[in-house]
């Protein structure tokens, strides 16, 4: 099937309007997977709309929510405390809403029936988020303090609706709630007493409901023995309220004229996969900081928040010019007044290109001077442990360093996190580039030596961070390839083995032959291992060199000699020769980079991109070549790139971050 490759464009065109008129527009993560979160927000700019990632900047709010009281509570949740509204009157003299009973009778038409309530019987629930209707305010507000302080919950549907007709079409139909802005209500001290006892009494109740033991009255011995290395109950830095980056006039009297703005940031193309990021980007310093503070949102397990930062960092890493000015911040794609106001506190602390580059921003000092967040930190780069699992580590165990986990929990750990914790030093020295070439150097030898019917032409390519020009990597990312797929099917298994009889996997952490099981096909477009990005066969495994000089250790008499090589990590890929163009660009990218890289594929082809190869997303879920005519790895890779869309550019151009 022949694609117009105008279509998409000339869609945009159409449209690219429909919502450029609206303020700025926040979307609801409740009951979004991910994915469609993602499609909504690409929906919304493609046609116009302005995006926040900020709620108390948005003036409307889309999201699959039914009802005002649960509206109201989404909106409290995050920090917007609001009171409902009734429409605005047009009339020059209202009249005041009349006492009604609730009618029953069928509505003809998509109309909601009007609720009038009875104010002389019924009170505001606590739980509506708003204020009582017995407060004296008015219900009926002016036109221009409701545009001004007005928020609005939309149904979700209303985008799709308004796309489909070509315009925005009127709210009313799909509005859910709408809410005057009110300042966060204070609580006195009985009042905040009995919520306290309350959320106790809750929560107790909900650990004997699912099963969990009562707490402890006394507090574990090794508690009381390291009870001046407990930090506080931490997070100190989220009860930092965000200041808003105002212009300032100084910025209108530079005389320095802003440089030219790319094609990218002039036409607002938010794929990381379609633009250039080098390895060391002209604002890596504040680059350096939002890091951190994608890093602590990772530990609070903020995925909408991390995904945000990411964007934010993607943009600023292919910004080819020194930022000057926050204004310039602005407008990056993906970049918003909040991303503008820290780099302002970043240069008024120092970071600049005139200054040693000591620069920070307050909520990234957190990470580390926040005592909670910095031991969730080490534990999270505990190789094996996740955000989820470092928080259960410090709340749920009360463990607060590498002691407390070898201590008290080393058998209640997994063999995979035993391993990350035995060596956890070595593991975060990192990998220099001769010796991710030394190791790729072995395992092509011992490929080779398997594989005898493969006449020593089993190819060994080192991706992943070395590929992207890194001095220093985490692992070795290494990918083998044969033209003859008889050659690479269950090649895995056999590497590993042969490296272990000679000593250099120490390990093996994990074991995936699931491409070989399906005959080294393309991932099915649905199939029960449709989940994640990769799906070829492959081995996460510890490698430490077993070759040392005797002479340089000591040891005990009667004792075998320790090895002194640092472990480190290995994931050895195996790929079919017919994707490997797939398989390198897959494992050869920043993380947004590749998130970026399905994306475009689904949105611009309607593909689904895997290491594996790519297939349409359609009823007969076929397989889309896009390698054929290349001759090497490196050209079906840049046959990948040019056909997909995304132009080619060289891996040291695609560090995202």
């Amino acid at each position: 099937m022949t694609q117009n490759p105008n279509s998409s464009s000339d869609a945009k065109t159409s449209h690219g309007s429909i919502f450029s008129s609206l303020p700025l527009v926040f979307i609801l993560s409740t009951h979004l997977s991910l994915e469609a979160l993602d499609d909504a927000e690409e929906r919304l700019t493609e046609h116009g709309g302005k995006l926040t990632y900020e709620i108390s900047e948005a003036k409307i709010i889309l999201g699959k929510v039914g009802r005002p009281k649960r509206a109201a509570l989404e909106l409290r949740s995050r920090g917007v405390w609001t009171e409902e509204v009734a429409p605005v009157s047009t009339s020059a003299n209202p009249e005041p809403p009349t006492k009604r009973r609730r009618t029953e009778e069928p509505h003809e038409g998509n109309e909601r029936p009007v609720e009038i309530i009875d104010l002389s019987t019924e009170s505001e629930s606590e739980e509506d988020g708003a204020r009582s209707r017995h407060d004296p305010t008015p219900h009926l507000v002016k036109k221009a303090e409701l545009h001004e302080n007005t928020v609005t919950v939309l149904k979700l549907e209303w985008l799709d609706a308004s796309i489909q007709a070509g315009v925005c079409i009127p709210q009313e139909t799909f509005m859910v709630y709408r809410g005057l802005k009110i300042p966060t209500p204070t609580t006195t001290g009985t009042e905040k007493k009995y919520l306290e006892e309350k959320s106790s009494q809750i929560i107790e109740r909900a650990k004997k409901d699912a099963g969990f033991p009562p707490p402890s009255t006394q507090t574990p011995d090794h508690r009381n023995a390291r009870r001046s290395k407990e930090p506080s109950d931490g997070s100190s830095y989220q009860r930092q309220r965000p200041k808003l980056y105002r212009q300032t006039t100084s910025e209108h009297d530079e005389k320095e004229p802003p440089p030219p703005k790319p094609d990218w940031v002039r036409d607002q193309v938010l794929f990381a996969c379609l633009r250039s990021a080098p390895l060391h980007p002209p604002n890596e310093e504040f680059i350096s900081q939002l890091v951190k503070i994608r890093r602590i949102r990772e530990l609070t397990l903020d995925e909408i928040g991390v995904r945000a930062y990411s964007t934010s960092i993607a943009s600023l890493a292919a910004y080819p010019y020194v930022i000057r000015r926050p204004s310039e911040v602005l407008d990056l794609p993906g970049c918003d007044v909040k991303i503008a106001d820290l780099f302002s506190q970043w240069q008024q602390h120092g970071g600049c290109e005139h200054t040693d580059g000591d620069g920070n921003v307050a909520a990234a000092d957190a990470l580390d001077s926040d005592p909670v967040l910095r031991v969730l930190n080490s534990f999270y780069q505990i190789w094996g442990v996740g955000a989820k699992t470092a928080r259960e580590f410090y709340y749920h165990r009360g463990w607060r360093d590498l002691d407390d986990i070898v201590e008290h929990g080393w058998s209640i750990l997994s063999r995979v996190q035993q391993i990350g914790v035995k060596f956890y030093d070595e593991f975060l020295e990192g990998v220099s580039r001769a010796e991710s070439e030394c190791i790729a150097d072995i395992v092509r030898e011992h490929a080779n030596r398997v594989r005898p019917e493969g006449d020593g032409m089993v190819e060994c390519i080192i991706v992943g961070g070395y590929r992207r020009g890194k001095e220093i990597s985490g692992d070795v990312d290494i990918i083998l390839t044969h033209r003859d797929d008889t050659v690479t099917k269950n090649l895995v298994v056999d590497v590993v083995a042969s490296l272990e009889q000679d000593q250099y996997i120490t390990h093996t952490l994990a074991l995936h032959v699931t491409s070989s099981h399906r005959e080294q096909q393309t991932l099915p477009f649905h199939g029960e291992d449709s989940r994640g990005f990769d799906t070829l066969d492959k081995a996460l495994v510890v490698w430490q060199n077993p070759h040392f000089s005797p002479d340089l250790v000591g040891s005990v008499e009667g004792q075998r000699k320790r090895n002194p090589n640092p472990h480190r990590r290995v994931d050895i890929i195996i790929s079919p020769w017919r994707t490997v163009g797939c398989a390198v660009l897959g494992w050869s990218g920043d993380t947004t980079f590749q998130r970026d890289l399905r994306r475009h594929a689904k949105k611009a082809h309607s593909w689904k991109f895997d290491s594996s190869g790519i297939r349409a997303r359609d009823s007969t879920g076929r397989v889309v070549d896009l390698e054929h005519g290349g001759e090497t790895w490196e050209q079906r890779e840049r046959l990948v790139m040019e056909r997909i869309g995304i132009g080619w550019r060289p891996p040291q151009e695609r560090c995202s971050r």
